[in-house]
């Protein structure tokens, strides 16, 4: 028998790939008789192999498949002031931003801390990790209980590093970004500039660089290690970074056949097109062609941690961007919650709203025609007074069951932005 000539004997056939004599069925059939000479392992393997080769050309060549410097825009309102805090400033450019899901506590751009308790503001000294040198909070972060389907404020130990990272600057990836760097490695320099999040062989590169040079290294040079193929981490693959969802969106990840149909790929699927799709927008949805989706959710791994994180239980979940901020236009984890659709809709337009006028020139609201107003003031003055009233009551009844960043903005919630001063002629 000459060399690498097929066996074929009891059903079982010989790999030309790896050799191993496998039973027929691990072989796969082609045109309906055959079957291929290489078993479904190595055919697996092979398929990845020039999977990965292509994509790696592709991400060596495409510059929107590498991660940019890139910080996080805060919106004003989670700033808090000087004038109401009575905290003195340690930097010109020092912010207080509001922590969405911890109990009334701020983050500084510098590294610092502060709660407000019993009626003050103070700044936490934290504590100093034995083991690792960080610098450690333990604050009070929300948490949903499954069990009891509520929200419950638990005890939660967090390094200062983490809480700038997660509040100040874009973390493309951070299910594999295990590490902060700090310019000159020193752990002591909590400014936000400072900081970045990287791989664990990243982390160990940068230290390299570090010990040989006096200088701290250039932002240049950071992110050509971050972006470096031989940086990244252990089974990373370019095809998982591919901009192939709408032109922007990757998995980040495997995701897995099993991946596709889980609740939060298809929240991030339906919101990508919503806001990207072009052909989503002429046919169903244009209203959200000048909507986007933040560069970290643009990483389908990064949505679904925090999907996963702030899962509520209910017969129709919503992803809404509007409660906390009203107008907003960009899906992020600082702007968006999880709640029930039936809240969701309290917040939409509806014909018990509209404000009619009749023809003896006098204002009702909805259906209610027995209840008229002189001025148009007057009705649009009650029209507000109440959509707020039942926003306040369905928030009431939901407390503990929403996160408490949804309750007190639907609490502060300006109606006037929902009622519309337009009349309808009755």
């Amino acid at each position: 028998m000459r060399k690498n000539k097929k066996i074929k004997y009891n059903g079982t056939k010989v790999c030309k790939v790896c050799g191993r004599e496998l039973p027929i069925e691990n072989y796969i059939m082609i045109y309906g008789k055959n079957r291929l000479h290489t078993c479904k392992e190595c055919t697996k393997k092979s398929k990845e192999k020039s999977l990965y080769e292509s994509a790696l050309q592709q991400y060596l060549s495409d510059e929107s498949m590498h991660f940019k410097r890139k910080y996080k825009k805060i919106d004003s309102s989670r700033i808090l002031r000087k004038n109401e805090s009575g905290i003195d400033l340690i930097a010109r450019d020092e912010r207080f931003v509001k922590l969405l899901y911890y109990k009334d506590t701020w983050y500084s751009s510098h590294g610092r801390v502060v709660e407000y308790r019993d009626g003050k503001y103070r700044v936490q000294r934290g504590s100093k990790d034995k083991r690792t040198g960080k610098r450690m909070f333990t604050l009070e972060k929300e948490k949903y209980v499954k069990p009891t389907k509520i929200f419950k404020y638990v005890k939660h130990r967090v390094s200062a590093e983490e809480l700038a990272v997660e509040t100040f600057i874009v973390n493309y990836d951070k299910t594999n970004n295990t590490r902060i760097w700090h310019q000159l490695n020193n752990e002591n320099d909590l400014y936000y500039k400072n900081l970045y999040p990287v791989t664990e062989k990243q982390y160990d590169r940068l230290t390299e660089l570090q010990k040989e040079s006096a200088f701290p290294l250039s932002e240049d040079l950071i992110m050509q290690v971050i972006n470096a193929v031989e940086y990244k981490q252990d089974g990373w693959n370019p095809a998982h970074y591919r901009r192939g969802m709408c032109g922007i969106g990757y998995s980040g990840m495997a995701v897995g056949t099993e991946g596709y149909y889980e609740k939060s790929y298809t929240k991030w699927k339906d919101m990508m097109q919503r806001c990207h799709d072009k052909e989503v927008h002429k046919k169903y949805k244009p209203e959200y062609a000048d909507k986007c989706v933040c560069e970290e959710w643009q990483n389908y791994a990064n949505f679904k941690r925090w999907y996963d994180e702030h899962h509520v239980f209910g017969n129709r979940i919503d992803l809404d961007k509007d409660i906390l901020k009203p107008g907003n236009k960009e899906y992020s984890p600082e702007t968006c919650v999880l709640i029930e659709h039936y809240i969701n809709t309290i917040f939409e337009r509806h014909a018990s709203d509209n404000i009619y006028e009749n023809e003896d020139g006098k204002y009702f609201v909805g259906s209610n025609r027995k209840k008229v107003y002189e001025t148009y003031d007057e009705v649009f003055e009650f029209a507000c007074n109440k959509k707020k009233e039942r926003i306040e009551k369905v928030a009431e009844k939901n407390l503990g069951r929403i996160p408490k960043c949804a309750y007190d903005a639907m609490l502060r919630y300006d109606v006037e932005a929902l009622i519309k001063r337009d009349v309808i002629a009755a």
